[in-house]
């Protein structure tokens, strides 16, 4: 695999990031608690209203105790308040860098078992919490896919994802790689937050914390056939040339992919639609990697033009210049900063030689545009 030296995230890592960012934050989980309390209130409510009706569905509709109010009550009832003081616990644990998937999983399962029958509520009322708790428990699986343990997400879930929430981010949060904070798979990272690949660029990224349980999993990217497919559709059109990859998984048959659901069991009209799911469900394998920190620039933020992969070069225009190794030409004229030396804040013209610090106790001396480029004043 050759190495990518780049210190600036690739447009689809800077999509995932900003995923990441976003699902794995802690005001994300403290929005998921209003939303089971108010759950909670309303059906304490529904049930209290219907329990009288639990003795005349016994006594003259035949109901089984099963789907009475006061089955529900005791058994699945309880699973709600279960979930609500296990996020109150998450919260809490926050504080000390220790991360872990939610209760949904675990509640939406002991409500399907015993709380399947709602003979005891009305139609509008069990339509009406099945909707609540569906929302719930869609808002939590993006907690749960993202910190989930070992991870799972590849580029094809981060595209899927973006192209779902991508409204959520009229702007991207600006990142940096800090290729002095290293991290192996299998290892507990040294800092709690975002990882890219070290050599990668089609390996996703991942959140790991120091807290416990939250070490970096191997990494999910492209496997030999799914570098086949980029070849063939290009970075733009994976996942988005559905055409290309129709016509991809056709001629690969033979190395295993399923095409029967691209086609109408009825009509046998192919179905261009799926070719990107079918497709991924064979191009993605895992190994171990090392991977570099990546760091959220507080307060800097960049546009993008809605695509995964950054398809509009004029988007970048006005964004920042990516960050430049020691040894390369500057790419833009203006000032520059590296954290490898306090007080570097320095001009280049574009084109110049970026200096190299040896000895320095950073690591590699990383040279990064500063926001900020008023020269100083006497």
């Amino acid at each position: 695999m050759t190495a990518d030296t780049t210190t600036e995230l690739h447009a689809w890592h800077k999509r995932q990031a900003t995923l990441i960012n976003h699902f794995a934050s802690l005001e994300y989980l403290q929005g998921l608690k209003p939303l089971v309390d108010e759950l909670i209130l309303w059906t304490d409510a529904v049930l209290s209203q219907r329990a009288p009706f639990d003795a005349i569905g016994l006594a003259d509709l035949r109901w089984s105790p099963t789907s009475t109010s006061a089955h529900f009550s005791t058994y699945a009832f309880p699973a709600l308040l279960d979930f609500q003081q296990s996020i109150q616990r998450q919260i809490a644990k926050r504080s000390v860098d220790i991360y872990s998937s939610t209760a949904a999983y675990q509640c939406a399962r002991m409500l399907s078992e015993y709380g399947h029958s709602m003979l005891w509520a009305t139609r509008e009322q069990e339509d009406a919490f099945q909707e609540k708790f569906a929302r719930i428990y869609s808002y939590a699986d993006k907690i749960d896919g993202i910190l989930r343990r070992p991870p799972i997400c590849d580029d094809f879930v981060y595209w899927v994802i973006w192209n779902k929430y991508k409204h959520f981010f009229p702007q991207l949060p600006r990142f940096r790689i800090r290729t002095d904070i290293g991290g192996e798979s299998g290892s507990p990272p040294p800092r709690t937050g975002l990882y890219v690949p070290q050599t990668d660029p089609y390996g996703a990224l991942q959140f790991a914390w120091t807290g416990g349980y939250g070490e970096l999993g191997p990494v999910r990217t492209l496997n030999d056939l799914g570098r086949k497919a980029l070849r063939a559709v290009g970075r733009d059109g994976l996942w988005d040339d559905q055409e290309g990859l129709f016509a991809f998984a056709l001629k690969h048959q033979d190395q295993g992919i399923q095409t029967d659901d691209l086609f109408s069991s009825i009509s046998h009209e192919p179905r261009r639609h799926l070719a990107p799911p079918v497709v991924a469900i064979h191009t993605f394998d895992e190994h171990p990697c090392k991977w570099y920190f990546v760091e959220l620039i507080e307060g800097e933020f960049e546009e993008h033009d809605g695509t995964y992969t950054q398809a509009s070069s004029s988007v970048n225009a006005s964004v920042h210049p990516p960050s430049t190794l020691a040894g390369q030409p500057c790419p833009r004229s203006g000032w520059w900063f590296t954290p490898a030396k306090n007080n570097s804040r320095t001009r280049f013209d574009e084109g110049d030689v970026m200096p190299d610090m040896p000895g320095n106790h950073y690591g590699s001396v990383i040279w990064q545009w500063d926001s900020h480029q008023d020269s100083p004043r006497c």
